[in-house]
Parts: structure tokens; C-alpha cells; sequence
């Protein structure tokens, strides 16, 4: 008997291309779960027997294997692998290797997500893969940010793409998982990609991979982070007091002039006199000079030279602050052969940079995989957090939005009230007297009324209310692998998301919108379940050239929502948040239950590792639809050609890679906004004059109702050159139909419309990915990652009118119509300033008898004006570039998003 000699084995891993050691190579001997990783100075330290072979590899390097004999000390050279990181990618219920891929994929490694520093992980994906438009949403502390793949999928279901974490689909709060966590993040384009999610595909997948621990050693790693904020965009530019004062005398003499009839003169000299009808007490009687209300502004409309600024108070800037964000992390990895386990914990604290706004979160994860035997694995994982937000209602006209309401106060309204000489008044306490605007017994400040928002102050009523949620997530993931006959795999899986959201507003009964009602406060519990399982059966074969892979599986799935809220006034004491007032002004509650059904398979074959083709099909029924609706058919196909493997660019050296991708399929959307979309709905309540209860149709049924679908072409070059040079250009085509839309009905019907599937609607565009080594020595590296993507958005058919025509839907500054995007701005057309008297002119159409245009005319009545479409929100070129610098193992990032094109809507000028 002869016994293996136990021969330990150190060394070396660098890097071809400058010489750098390779921190975390993975060493392992090949055919068994025992390996180590190299550390930072790319050194490493390994038992072997006599006649093992050590297997040396990276990502995006070629790996390499040793055997060994003999030798104590094994210095190994890693070479970059032309192919733009041909590692292995997460792809629906299955991995593939990205140069056999057919369909459209992008990956975001762990690297990539680690120099983004947010508390969202949907902004690890912003600027960072092409197609990809993340939308921040409000900015406050914790909100999530909106997602669009590939342009708009729908004008009226969801437009918002499937999430999946660690293969099943994801319905806790996204914010729960943090970014330490996560190992890639892989977005699904394409329908040769994301088909096989059928009906919850049809707007792109973002599958999230969560780490797992090595075997090795137990690692600890641990993190802490401490960084600022502030606003990216500045505010805008304001006039001062004095030409406040100036503007709004001009505008008050011309209204008296135009709409009062009086002279000039007489106007002038109203305009600067003293009492209600001076300038000074239109503008309630505030008066931040040392002069009095008649001397402010004289008759020619100029600021009185003698007037002295007293005082001037900043709003935006009160209300503002340094924002300050705390990341903890702490993460312990390892395992032993054929047992490998993750755990973590973290914890978040951000201050928004406007006041009282934070967010806090608590995290925690465990993973574990284990190999029983060759042919039988299991793996397991459990994670959990817990956050709570506060903020305010940060968006529109509210004031209770801290950026509209400093915006439209003028600069001569003081957030405290102020002495005859300019300085703070005080209370008697000593505390400052804060400038309510009139209408308050607490901080009464005689004389005054502030026209815009009387009785509030940000500055006073922010700390009172309260406006804010706590959440709770709890995610579990479990399977096996059971590998049978050499080449089959089947694998059971299930998974469970529950989520407890716990809603707060409170508003004060001294100030603002509640006083009238001595405070109100409304609660909304919302809980939601999800539960999915499948069963997938996977065979692999390799004969010679040919490789076949053949997936057959089962989903099931079911989400469950509850829904509970109530609303009180009449709080007696103050600060009290719970329903305690004495008033019960409504309450309600919900329970809805969603299911849906899946079969699915899953083919692909490639010959010579050159021609790739491959095909899906997945068969759904939805729980959204009549039961003769309910079931759809969803697929694509996709093939691929990598031209660098023939024969005539074999030899082409300056060409590392190059491969041709097609792909064409349908996926469905069935998140049309309703789970009862199908049926008959009734409100029940006292109709009868009060006399007796009864039952009014508040939706028809239509059980024709039946998904949106999306039909998706996609066409790709995947490049490599002089390897310094690797991208990829894509152009995409994605055609929208059966939306949904409300079709008006006859009045005899009892109800004004009912859901259809009526419209349709196309993105087009074309996007790329181009990244390049600038500069490659032994110690410095420069590289630039750039991508961007242009897309052209059309509604191809609306629904049919009374007249018979297509209809053309007015929703805010948008006209919905055929021949234009959903995002084309239809507004009056506005035409300059009259130069006679400064009112606002308009362009207005006149028409003939037939209703067509012979020519257009100025009206100073808004009314009266015509409206044009305006140019589009979309813009015409958006994406994000990064610059890398890498010298001795130090690296910086350099990253930044851009955007040409697309205008905006600005409520504050309209």
C-alpha cells in the first residue's frame, strides 16, 4: 500500500498584464470542495497530495492548472480573458456561460456595487448598464427609486420590472437587502432572456444573487462608513427684497389700471400709498425697511434710495442641513469541505439634508450550502430587517413640501417675527417668536397676514407632525439539488417574502391644514404574504462539438395582501400620534389574494462552441383574469454566431472576440392594476335619499379582459479588440399591444366606461456598452466604462371614440394620442410678453367651419389659448461613465450619469 505524500504548497498569483498580484484568486485542488484564495499581496499557502492538480482562477482571467509532484513553491501568471468577463451569469432558473448567451443580459459584479454608495440597491444600477433608466423618486432617506428597462411598457398597467432574488421572484421591500450582501446583479432585456418569467417578464427581470460563503477559514469582514450629502441640484436664483418689492408694485399698479380702469397716475399713487390698498398691504402689511408702509416705493416704482434692509431670511436654507449616512457592516464567511455558510449584520442611519427627515435600518442574513454526496445538495437562507422612515410629503404643491413652500415665499417674509429695529422678538421664555403669517393665538403677530400659506411655519409645524412608516421584512430561501444518471438535474425550491408596513401621518392641532379639525391622525396597517415553489429538471449533454441543454419546470405562486387603516380628529393633547382623537372620521379595510400558475421548458444547442440557438416557452395562468382568459402562452427564440472562432479571423489577431446575437419572443404583463379587473364590482351604501341601503355598479364585468403583451426583437454585436477594446452595441425593438384602456359607455349603461384591451404602442432604440484600457503599465492602469442608450417612444392605437374616431386622452401636461409618445408635453402655447402693459400672451388658433386651422392669433386670456405639443420628456440620449484608476493595488473611481435631452415641466414658472 502506498500513501500519498502531503506536500505544502506556496506561491504567487500576478497578473499578466502588469505584473499586479491578484487578490482573491481562488486556489483549489480540482475535483474536490478544498481550496484557499490568494491575499493581498496575491500570495497563497495549500496542502496537496503528490499527483493533485491545483486549479488557479479569477474573474475575467483564464484559469489555469497545475499539477503537482515535487514542487513547494508554484508562482502562477494569469492571463485576461478577451472575452469581457465570460464568467458564468444568473439567468432565469438556470446559469450560462456569456459567450454562449443568445439573449440580452447585462451584469453588475460585486465590485461594481461596492463603489456605489447607497442605501438602495436599485442605484447600484443607475448609469451602470445600458438600457437601464433609474428614476431616484423624492430623495428622502430610505425611498425607492423607480426602474425602467428598454423604454415604457404599458400607458396604463405597470411599467416596472419583476424582481428576483436568488431564483424566486421578490415582493419584500427592496431596500431591505444591502448592498454587502449582494454578489451580481444580472438585468433581463430581452424576451430570449426574461420569456421563461412569462407573464410577469414583459418589462425585464432584475435578478439579484446574494453571496456564499468559501471553504476555507472563517473570514470576518467588517465595514464602516461615514459619508455626507447635499443637494446635486442648485436652488433657484431669487429675486431680493428690493426687486421683490419693485415687481410686485408693477404688477399691482397694472391690475389697477387694466381691471380697476384707473388712470395711471391714480394707479401709481395707490400703489404706493399707505393702508390695504398700498403695496405694502397687499402684501400684508410686512414691511422689512426703515421707513414707512407710503415711503417703501415711490410713484416712478422704485425702491426708496433711503430704505435700509433691516432683515432677510433664508427658508431653503433654514429648513436645510448636512446630510449625514452611517453604514455598518460586519459579515462572517468560511466552511469546511462540502459545507459553506455567509452570515451578516449591518445597520444604516441617514440624515436627509432637509430637517427631520432619516431613515434607519437593521439587517441581518444567513446562508448556508451543504454537499452531502456527489449527486445530493442543499442550500438554505434566512434574512430579515427592520427600518423606520420619516419624512414629509415632498413632492407637488403641498405645504408641507419644504422646497415649494421656501420657494414660493417671498424673501421679505421672516421666519421669526422681528423688533422696530430688525431684531428677533422674543417670547418671554426667551425663546424666538416664529412668524406664523396671521391667524395664530400662539405666536400672534398683530397686523400681519401673509398671503401665501397663513398660519404655518415649516420651521415650527415639521417637528409637530409626524408623516413617516416602519417596516418589517422577513425573506426565506430553500432547495435541493438532486443529480441523477450523470447528466440530469432536478432541483425543488421554495421561497417565502412577508412584509408589515405600519403607515403614520400626523398633523398638529395648533398650525396648518389640521387646526380647523384640533389635529388628525390616520393610521394604515398593510401586510403582505408571498409564497412561490418550483420544480425544475435540467439534462446536459456534451457529444464531441455538440452541446445540449434541456430544462422542463413548474412555478407556483400566490401573494396576499391586508390592508387596515383609520383616521381620527379632535386631539386634545397634542403630540399624541396614536388614534386617540375623540372624532372618528373613516376607516376601511382590504384582503386580496393573487395566484398564479406556471409550466415552463427551456432548449439550446451550440456546435464548436461558434453556433448557438436556443428557444423557451412557458405556458401561465393568472388569477387577474376570467377563467376563460386566464391562461397564456409565452416564448422566444434566439441564436448567436461568434465569428472570432472561425477559421478566416482566427488568425486576425488585433480582433480578441466578436460575435453576432438575434433574438425575437412575447412575454405578457398581467400587473394591470387591479386583481378584479374581469368582474362586476359593486359600492353598497345608502343610495335611496337616505331611506334605505343599496348596491350601485362601480366597475362591468368584461371577462374578454386578457394580458398586455410584449413582442421583443433584439439584435447584438459583442466586440473585443487589440485587447485594450471590448463593448457591445445592441438595437431593440419592443412593441406593446392589448393595453388596457377605460372605453367610454352610453349613458344607458348605468356606468361612464369599463376596461378594455384597445391600445398598443412601440419603443425603439439602440444602446451600447464600450469600455477601454487608456493606459496599461505594470503599476498604473486608466480605464473608461461608457455606455448609453436612445429610444423613441409611440402610441400606435388608442381606442375608439363616440364619433368613431381615435380618442385623445388629456392627463395633465400630456396628450395621449396616436402618432406621439406618452411623454410628449401638450401645453398652451405660450406667445411673450405684451409690451404694453407686461400681461402674458397666448397663441390662439382660429378655425374655419370644418375645424381646421386658417391662422393663429395672440390672446392675453389663458383660457381662451390653444394647446401645441411641446417637445417630450424623454431624453434623447442618456447613460453613465465611469473612470478607473488603478497604481500599486490603490484604485479610484471617477463615476457620474448623464443625460441630453428630454425637458421638464416646471409647475413653479407655469
Amino acid at each position: 500500500m502506498l500513501l500519498a505524500q502531503t506536500i505544502r504548497v506556496t506561491g504567487t498569483v500576478t497578473d499578466a498584464t502588469d505584473g499586479a498580484p491578484v487578490i482573491g484568486a481562488a486556489v483549489k485542488i480540482l475535483g474536490t470542495n478544498t481550496g484557499t484564495v490568494t491575499d493581498f499581496d496575491g500570495k497563497y499557502a495549500i496542502s496537496v497530495n503528490s499527483g493533485q492538480t491545483l486549479e488557479y482562477s479569477y474573474i475575467g482571467m483564464k484559469p489555469q492548472t497545475i499539477r503537482i509532484q515535487n514542487q513547494t513553491v508554484v508562482n502562477v501568471i494569469l492571463e485576461q480573458d478577451a472575452l469581457l468577463l465570460d464568467d458564468v451569469m444568473v439567468v432565469a432558473y438556470t446559469t450560462v456561460k456569456r459567450s454562449s448567451y443568445t439573449g440580452s443580459a447585462a451584469v453588475v459584479k460585486k465590485d461594481q456595487i461596492e463603489k456605489i454608495q447607497s442605501t438602495n440597491v436599485t442605484k447600484s444600477l443607475q448609469g451602470a448598464v445600458a438600457g437601464v433608466q433609474v428614476l431616484g423618486g423624492s430623495g428622502q432617506p430610505g425611498a425607492s427609486a423607480a426602474i425602467r428597462i428598454r423604454g415604457i411598457g404599458s400607458i396604463n398597467a405597470s411599467s416596472a420590472p419583476l424582481y428576483v432574488v436568488d431564483g424566486a421572484a421578490f415582493d419584500g421591500d427592496i431596500n431591505s437587502i444591502p448592498t454587502d450582501d449582494i454578489e451580481s446583479i444580472s438585468v433581463l432585456k430581452d424576451a430570449a432572456a426574461a420569456a421563461l418569467y412569462g407573464a410577469r417578464g414583459a418589462n425585464g427581470v432584475i435578478m439579484i444573487t446574494t453571496k456564499r460563503g468559501n471553504v476555507g477559514k472563517a473570514t470576518v469582514t467588517a465595514k464602516v462608513l461615514i459619508g455626507t450629502s447635499s443637494r446635486a441640484i442648485k436652488e433657484y436664483e431669487r429675486v431680493d427684497p428690493n426687486q421683490y418689492y419693485e415687481l410686485m408694485w408693477e404688477g399691482w399698479r397694472n391690475a389697477r389700471m387694466i381691471a380697476g380702469g384707473m388712470t395711471e397716475a391714480a394707479a401709481n399713487a395707490m400703489a404706493s400709498g399707505a393702508g390695504a390698498n398700498g403695496i405694502v398691504g397687499r402684501l400684508g402689511y410686512y414691511n422689512p425697511y426703515n421707513v414707512g408702509d407710503a415711503e417703501v416705493v415711490g410713484l416712478d416704482g422704485k425702491l426708496n434710495p433711503n430704505a435700509k434692509l433691516l432683515y432677510q431670511d433664508n427658508w431653503i436654507e433654514a429648513l436645510s442641513q448636512p446630510g449625514l449616512r452611517q453604514d455598518y457592516n460586519v459579515a462572517v464567511s468560511g466552511g469546511v469541505e462540502g459545507t459553506t455558510f455567509y452570515s451578516s449584520f449591518g445597520y444604516i442611519n441617514e440624515k436627509g439634508h432637509v430637517k427631520w427627515s432619516n431613515y434607519d435600518r437593521f439587517t441581518g442574513r444567513v446562508g448556508v450550502t451543504s454537499k452531502i454526496n456527489k449527486w445530493f445538495k442543499t442550500d438554505a437562507s434566512i434574512s430579515g430587517s427592520t427600518s423606520q422612515q420619516a419624512g414629509f410629503l415632498a413632492e407637488g404643491t403641498y405645504t408641507t413640501n419644504p422646497f415649494y413652500y421656501g420657494r414660493m415665499m417671498g424673501p421679505i417674509y421672516p421666519i421669526y417675527q422681528r423688533e422696530a429695529d430688525g431684531s428677533i422678538k422674543l417670547l418671554s421664555d426667551g425663546s424666538p417668536a416664529y412668524d406664523m403669517g396671521g391667524g395664530s393665538s400662539i405666536y400672534k403677530w398683530p397686523g400681519k397676514t401673509r398671503p401665501y400659506a397663513p398660519n404655518s411655519n415649516l420651521m415650527v409645524t415639521l417637528p409637530l407632525d409626524y408623516r413617516g412608516n416602519e417596516r418589517a421584512n422577513l425573506s426565506a430561501r430553500a432547495g435541493a439539488d438532486i443529480t441523477f444518471l450523470k447528466d440530469f438535474n432536478f432541483r425543488v425550491s421554495g421561497s417565502t417574502d412577508l412584509q408589515n408596513i405600519y403607515y403614520t401621518t400626523y398633523q398638529n392641532n395648533k398650525f396648518g391644514d389640521a387646526q380647523g379639525v384640533s389635529g388628525r391622525s390616520t393610521k394604515e396597517y398593510f401586510k403582505t404574504r408571498s409564497y412561490t415553489f418550483n420544480q425544475v429538471l435540467t439534462y446536459n449533454k456534451t457529444i464531441n462539438d455538440h452541446a445540449i441543454m434541456v430544462m422542463l419546470g413548474h412555478e407556483n405562486y400566490q401573494y396576499n395582501t391586508r390592508d387596515l387603516w383609520a383616521t381620527r380628529t379632535n386631539y386634545k393633547i397634542d403630540s399624541n400620534e396614536l388614534i386617540a382623537g375623540s372624532v372618528a372620521e373613516g376607516s376601511a379595510s382590504s384582503s386580496d389574494i393573487y395566484r398564479l400558475e406556471g409550466y415552463f421548458g427551456q432548449a439550446s444547442y451550440s456546435y464548436a462552441n461558434k453556433y448557438f440557438l436556443s428557444g423557451s416557452y412557458r405556458y401561465d395562468g393568472s388569477s387577474r383574469f376570467s377563467p376563460e382568459s386566464r391562461w397564456g402562452g409565452f416564448w422566444s427564440i434566439g441564436g448567436s454566431w461568434r465569428a472570432k472562432q472561425e477559421p478566416f479571423l482566427s488568425s486576425v489577431n488585433w480582433i480578441d472576440d466578436l460575435r453576432l446575437r438575434a433574438s425575437y419572443g412575447q412575454q405578457g404583463n398581467d400587473n394591470i392594476g387591479s386583481y378584479y379587473g374581469y368582474q362586476s364590482l359593486f359600492s353598497i351604501d345608502d343610495r335611496n335619499n337616505g331611506l334605505l341601503n343599496g348596491s350601485l355598479y362601480s366597475q362591468l364585468a368584461n371577462p374578454d379582459l386578457k394580458w398586455e403583451k410584449n413582442a421583443n426583437m433584439n439584435i447584438g454585436v459583442d466586440f473585443a479588440f487589440v485587447e485594450r477594446i471590448r463593448g457591445q452595441v445592441e438595437f431593440f425593438s419592443r412593441y406593446s399591444d392589448n393595453l388596457l384602456f377605460t372605453v367610454p359607455l352610453p349613458q344607458s349603461a348605468g356606468i361612464s366606461s369599463k376596461w378594455q384591451n384597445i391600445g398598443s404602442m412601440k419603443n425603439v432604440g439602440i444602446e451600447f456598452q464600450l469600455a477601454a484600457d487608456i493606459v496599461k503599465s505594470r503599476d498604473f492602469k486608466w480605464t473608461i466604462d461608457l455606455n448609453g442608450t436612445h429610444y423613441k417612444n409611440t402610441i400606435t392605437k388608442m381606442p375608439t371614440g363616440t364619433d368613431g374616431k381615435p380618442q385623445e386622452i388629456i392627463s395633465g401636461t400630456k396628450k395621449l394620442s396616436e402618432g406621439h409618445s406618452i411623454y410628449d408635453y401638450w401645453l398652451r402655447g405660450y406667445a411673450g410678453v405684451d409690451a404694453t402693459d407686461g400681461s402674458a400672451l397666448y397663441y390662439r388658433d382660429i378655425l374655419d367651419a370644418n375645424g381646421n386651422v386658417t391662422e393663429k392669433t395672440t390672446t392675453k386670456d389663458q383660457n381662451a389659448a390653444s394647446y401645441y405639443y411641446s417637445g417630450s420628456a424623454i431624453p434623447d440620449l442618456y447613460g453613465g461613465v465611469t473612470n478607473t484608476f488603478t497604481y500599486k493595488g490603490i484604485d479610484l473611481s471617477v463615476f457620474f450619469t448623464y443625460q441630453i435631452g428630454g425637458l421638464m415641466y416646471d409647475s413653479n414658472y407655469a
